[in-house]
C-alpha cells in the first residue's frame, strides 16, 4: 500500500510497532512478518494516522479518477506553492506517494487558505461539465486563517449551479474541541441558493467522535465489500493509528477457504490488460501465468493477526520487485502498482450481486452508513467518476500524539 518509507521515518517510540506488511515465504524473500500493533503507551501522531488514511483512500479513489488524484499538503516546502502548499498531481497509485508527502515533517501554523484557494481555482478552471470535483480535507484543527478560508468556501458555493458539482468533506483528525466547533460552523453556515433557486451546500464534515463510532461498528462485525470496504478500512487507519489500516482486511470479506486458484482479470486504469491463471498450492505460495509478457511469476500470502490476509506478488520481468495487495473482498485485489485483479466467476455465478448486497448493507444504517453518506465518500463508494482531491494538514498540530480515544 505504499507505506515503505513512512514506516522508516516513524519516531523511536513507535518503531517497535512497525513491521512490514508481508514478506513472502518463497525463495529469496525474508521470513513472514506480523502486522504492526497499537501500543497505547506510545501512540502514533495525528500525522502518521492521516498519512495512513490518505494512502488507503488514494488507493481506492484513483481507480475512478481518470486523471489520477491530486494531493495537496500545507504548509508547503518552497516548491510550486512556495511555503503555502505542496501539490502532487495526477497520482494513479500509492507507490512512492508517502515518500513525497512525508519528506517534510509537520510544522508551522495551520494556514489552509492558500491550499484551498488553488484547489478551488483549478476546479473552476476545469469546469464541471465533464465530471464533478470532490475534495477531502484531513485536518487537526481550526485554521489560523479560518475567516479567509470560510469566505473562500462561501464564494465558491455561490458560483456553482448545483452542489453535486463541487463538494468538500472535512475530516477531523484528533479530538480538539475548538476544531470540532469550527467544523460545526462550516457544516451549518455555508449554504446558499443558486441562480436557478437550487439549495447549495458544498461542505460537510466528519468529526472524530463520528469516526470512532463507525470503527466500533466495524470491529463489531458490520462489513463492506470492494470500494466501500477499502474506503472504510482507510477510515479505520485514521481512527485507530498504526495497526488500524489492517482493519481493511478484517471488515472486507477476504478470508478465502479454497485458496486463490482461478482466473483473474488484470485491470489498469479501467482497461483489462490480460487474464491471469493463478495456482495456489494451499501453503501460501502462488504461481501466476497469462501475463502480456512471456513467463510466469510468483506470489505469496499469509493470514495476519487481524483475521484477514496479507498478499504480494512479483512481476514476471523482475523477481526482486514486490507488489503489495489490498484484499477488497474475496474476488477483488487492489495492488500498489495501480493494477486491480478481479476474479472471473464460474458460469452462472455473479460476484457483483454479492458485493453489491454487502455494500448496500453497510450503507443502510448506523454510524458506518452515516459516514458513507458524506459527500466525498458517497461519490467514491458509488463509483462516481470525479476529479478527486485530498488536502492534508501538515501543520504542527498534526505532530501531536493521538490516543485514538
Amino acid at each position: 500500500m505504499g507505506f515503505r518509507s513512512l514506516l522508516k521515518k516513524v519516531e523511536a517510540e513507535c518503531t517497535k510497532e512497525v513491521e512490514k506488511y508481508l514478506s513472502a515465504s518463497t525463495a529469496n524473500k525474508t521470513p513472514d512478518a506480523k502486522p504492526p500493533t497499537y501500543d497505547p503507551a506510545n501512540p502514533p501522531t495525528r500525522w502518521e494516522k492521516a498519512v495512513f488514511a490518505m494512502n488507503g483512500i488514494v488507493a481506492q479513489v484513483s481507480q475512478i479518477d481518470p486523471d489520477g488524484v491530486d494531493v495537496v499538503c500545507f504548509p508547503g516546502s518552497g516548491g510550486e506553492g512556495g511555503m503555502g502548499y505542496d501539490i502532487y498531481r495526477n497520482v494513479k497509485d500509492t507507490k512512492g506517494l508517502e515518500a513525497l508527502v512525508t519528506a517534510h515533517e509537520p510544522k508551522g501554523d495551520c494556514k489552509m487558505g492558500q491550499a484551498m484557494d488553488v484547489v478551488l481555482k483549478e476546479a473552476f478552471e476545469r469546469g464541471f461539465d465533464g465530471r464533478p470535483c470532490s475534495v477531502l480535507v484531513l485536518t487537526a484543527g481550526r485554521p489560523s486563517d479560518h475567516e479567509a478560508l470560510s469566505k473562500s468556501l462561501a464564494d465558491a458555493a455561490k458560483k456553482v449551479n448545483k452542489d453535486a458539482d463541487l463538494t468538500i468533506t472535512f475530516v477531523q483528525v484528533g479530538d480538539d474541541e475548538w476544531a470540532e466547533k469550527y467544523l460545526n460552523q462550516l457544516d451549518t453556515e455555508l449554504t446558499t441558493t443558486s441562480a436557478d433557486g437550487e439549495h447549495i451546500d458544498i461542505v460537510d464534515t466528519i468529526k472524530d467522535e463520528e469516526v470512532q463510532k463507525a470503527v466500533d461498528e466495524m470491529k463489531g462485525g458490520k462489513s463492506a465489500s470492494g470500494m466501500t470496504g477499502g474506503i472504510m478500512g482507510a477510515f479505520a487507519g485514521a481512527a485507530m493509528g498504526m495497526g488500524g489500516v489492517y482493519l481493511a482486511n478484517k471488515i472486507s470479506k477476504d478470508k478465502r477457504t479454497k485458496g486463490w486458484n482461478g482466473q483473474w482479470k488484470c485491470i489498469y486504469e479501467g482497461d483489462e490488460m490480460c487474464v491471469l491463471d493463478v495456482k495456489d498450492d494451499g501453503e501460501g505460495n502462488l504461481e501466476i501465468s497469462g501475463w502480456q509478457e512471456e513467463g510466469t511469476s510468483v506470489g505469496s500470502y499469509a493470514e495476519n493477526d487481524e483475521g484477514g490476509f496479507n498478499i504480494q506478488h512479483s512481476p514476471p520481468e523482475d523477481d526482486n520487485e514486490v507488489i503489495v495487495g489490498t484484499i477488497e473482498d474475496e474476488h477483488t485485489i487492489a495492488w500498489d502498482d495501480g493494477t486491480r485483479w478481479e476474479e472471473v466467476p464460474p458460469e452462472n455465478i455473479h460476484w457483483g450481486a454479492y458485493a453489491g448486497a454487502a455494500a448496500a448493507g453497510a450503507g443502510a444504517a448506523g454510524a458506518t452508513g452515516y459516514l458513507l453518506e458524506k459527500k466525498f465518500f458517497n461519490k467514491a463508494s458509488n463509483n462516481v467518476k470525479s476529479d478527486y482531491v485530498i488536502v492534508l494538514d501538515r501543520s504542527s498540530m498534526m505532530a501531536i500524539p493521538d490516543t485514538g480515544k
